[in-house]
Protein backbone atom coordinates (compact mmCIF):
# COMPACT_ATOMS: atom_id res chain seq x y z
CA UNK A 1 0.00 0.00 0.00
CA UNK A 2 1.37 3.36 -0.95
CA UNK A 3 1.17 6.56 0.97
CA UNK A 4 -1.38 7.99 -1.42
CA UNK A 5 -3.81 5.08 -1.02
CA UNK A 6 -3.36 5.19 2.76
CA UNK A 7 -4.11 8.91 2.74
CA UNK A 8 -7.26 8.38 0.60
CA UNK A 9 -8.50 5.58 2.88
CA UNK A 10 -7.82 7.73 5.95
CA UNK A 11 -9.61 10.73 4.40
CA UNK A 12 -12.65 8.62 3.42
CA UNK A 13 -12.86 7.01 6.87
CA UNK A 14 -12.55 10.41 8.58
CA UNK A 15 -15.28 11.82 6.36
CA UNK A 16 -17.57 8.85 7.15
CA UNK A 17 -16.82 9.20 10.86
CA UNK A 18 -17.55 12.93 10.71
CA UNK A 19 -20.86 12.46 8.83
CA UNK A 20 -22.05 9.62 11.08
CA UNK A 21 -21.29 11.29 14.41
CA UNK A 22 -22.17 14.84 13.40
CA UNK A 23 -25.34 14.32 11.36
CA UNK A 24 -26.72 10.80 11.25
CA UNK A 25 -26.65 9.90 14.99
CA UNK A 26 -28.19 13.24 16.15
CA UNK A 27 -30.84 12.96 13.44
CA UNK A 28 -31.78 9.40 14.43
CA UNK A 29 -31.82 10.36 18.11
CA UNK A 30 -34.15 13.27 17.37
CA UNK A 31 -36.48 11.03 15.35
CA UNK A 32 -36.64 8.45 18.15
CA UNK A 33 -37.32 11.12 20.79
CA UNK A 34 -40.10 12.63 18.69
CA UNK A 35 -41.67 9.19 18.16
CA UNK A 36 -41.56 8.54 21.91
CA UNK A 37 -43.09 11.93 22.69
CA UNK A 38 -45.97 11.25 20.29
CA UNK A 39 -46.63 7.84 21.79
CA UNK A 40 -48.97 7.22 24.73
CA UNK A 41 -46.11 5.83 26.81
CA UNK A 42 -44.65 9.28 27.26
CA UNK A 43 -47.77 10.89 28.78
CA UNK A 44 -47.46 9.43 32.28
CA UNK A 45 -43.71 9.94 32.38
CA UNK A 46 -43.98 13.55 31.29
CA UNK A 47 -46.73 14.28 33.82
CA UNK A 48 -44.65 12.80 36.63
CA UNK A 49 -41.62 14.79 35.50
CA UNK A 50 -43.66 17.96 35.28
CA UNK A 51 -45.00 17.39 38.80
CA UNK A 52 -41.46 17.10 40.18
CA UNK A 53 -40.40 20.29 38.38
CA UNK A 54 -43.44 22.27 39.59
CA UNK A 55 -42.91 21.06 43.16
CA UNK A 56 -39.27 22.15 43.17
CA UNK A 57 -40.22 25.55 41.71
CA UNK A 58 -42.85 26.05 44.45
CA UNK A 59 -40.39 25.07 47.18
CA UNK A 60 -37.76 27.44 45.81
CA UNK A 61 -40.34 30.24 45.53
CA UNK A 62 -41.29 29.76 49.20
CA UNK A 63 -37.64 29.78 50.25
CA UNK A 64 -37.03 32.93 48.23
CA UNK A 65 -40.13 34.55 49.73
CA UNK A 66 -39.06 33.72 53.29
CA UNK A 67 -35.50 34.88 52.76
CA UNK A 68 -36.19 38.03 50.76
CA UNK A 69 -39.75 39.33 51.12
CA UNK A 70 -40.64 38.59 54.75
CA UNK A 71 -37.76 40.61 56.27
CA UNK A 72 -38.67 43.55 54.03
CA UNK A 73 -42.34 43.29 54.98
CA UNK A 74 -41.46 43.19 58.68
CA UNK A 75 -39.25 46.26 58.35
CA UNK A 76 -41.96 48.14 56.44
CA UNK A 77 -44.56 47.25 59.06
CA UNK A 78 -42.23 48.33 61.89
CA UNK A 79 -41.58 51.66 60.17
CA UNK A 80 -45.30 52.15 59.57
CA UNK A 81 -46.27 51.55 63.20
CA UNK A 82 -43.30 53.54 64.47
CA UNK A 83 -44.39 56.47 62.36
CA UNK A 84 -48.02 56.11 63.41
CA UNK A 85 -47.20 56.13 67.11
CA UNK A 86 -44.74 59.02 66.66
CA UNK A 87 -47.43 61.04 64.89
CA UNK A 88 -49.90 60.22 67.65
CA UNK A 89 -47.44 61.43 70.28
CA UNK A 90 -46.86 64.70 68.39
CA UNK A 91 -50.58 65.28 67.95
CA UNK A 92 -51.30 64.62 71.61
CA UNK A 93 -48.56 67.00 72.72
CA UNK A 94 -50.19 69.86 70.79
CA UNK A 95 -52.99 71.87 72.27
CA UNK A 96 -55.27 71.49 75.23
CA UNK A 97 -56.07 67.82 74.74
CA UNK A 98 -52.39 66.96 75.08
CA UNK A 99 -52.09 68.72 78.40
CA UNK A 100 -55.28 67.10 79.65
CA UNK A 101 -54.16 63.69 78.52
CA UNK A 102 -50.59 63.83 79.74
CA UNK A 103 -50.85 60.22 80.86
CA UNK A 104 -51.69 59.09 77.33
CA UNK A 105 -49.05 61.41 75.93
CA UNK A 106 -46.38 59.90 78.16
CA UNK A 107 -47.55 56.43 77.24
CA UNK A 108 -47.21 57.15 73.53
CA UNK A 109 -43.73 58.55 74.13
CA UNK A 110 -42.79 55.38 75.99
CA UNK A 111 -44.24 53.25 73.19
CA UNK A 112 -42.19 54.93 70.47
CA UNK A 113 -39.22 52.62 71.12
CA UNK A 114 -41.27 49.45 71.52
CA UNK A 115 -41.70 46.68 68.92
CA UNK A 116 -44.34 47.16 66.24
CA UNK A 117 -46.76 44.63 67.71
CA UNK A 118 -46.76 46.39 71.10
CA UNK A 119 -47.42 49.68 69.32
CA UNK A 120 -50.22 48.09 67.31
CA UNK A 121 -51.92 46.78 70.45
CA UNK A 122 -51.46 50.12 72.18
CA UNK A 123 -52.97 52.00 69.24
CA UNK A 124 -56.13 49.97 69.80
CA UNK A 125 -56.11 50.35 73.60
CA UNK A 126 -55.30 54.08 73.85
CA UNK A 127 -58.66 55.25 72.40
CA UNK A 128 -60.48 52.92 74.80
CA UNK A 129 -58.56 54.41 77.71
CA UNK A 130 -59.22 57.94 76.45
CA UNK A 131 -62.97 57.26 76.28
CA UNK A 132 -62.85 55.73 79.74
CA UNK A 133 -61.15 58.85 81.11
CA UNK A 134 -63.97 61.07 79.85
CA UNK A 135 -66.61 60.95 82.58
CA UNK A 136 -69.65 63.13 82.88
CA UNK A 137 -70.10 64.93 86.23
CA UNK A 138 -73.78 63.92 86.41
CA UNK A 139 -73.17 60.31 85.48
CA UNK A 140 -73.79 57.55 87.97
CA UNK A 141 -70.80 55.25 88.33
CA UNK A 142 -71.61 51.78 87.10
CA UNK A 143 -69.38 48.92 86.18
CA UNK A 144 -69.56 47.76 82.62
CA UNK A 145 -70.02 44.03 82.40
CA UNK A 146 -67.47 43.57 79.59
CA UNK A 147 -64.29 45.29 80.74
CA UNK A 148 -64.89 46.37 84.32
CA UNK A 149 -64.41 50.07 83.47
CA UNK A 150 -66.47 52.72 85.19
CA UNK A 151 -68.78 54.84 83.04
Amino acid sequence: MTDNTFFIIWLVSFFLYFVIYTYWIPYRTQVRIEEWLRSTDSDDTLLLSLGVIVKSIREQALVDFEEFMLPRARESLKKFWGGAMGNAARELSKGEEGSQLSLLHNMTKDLSGQPWYVQAAASKLLPIMQNAAKTDSNAVKTISEGMGLQK
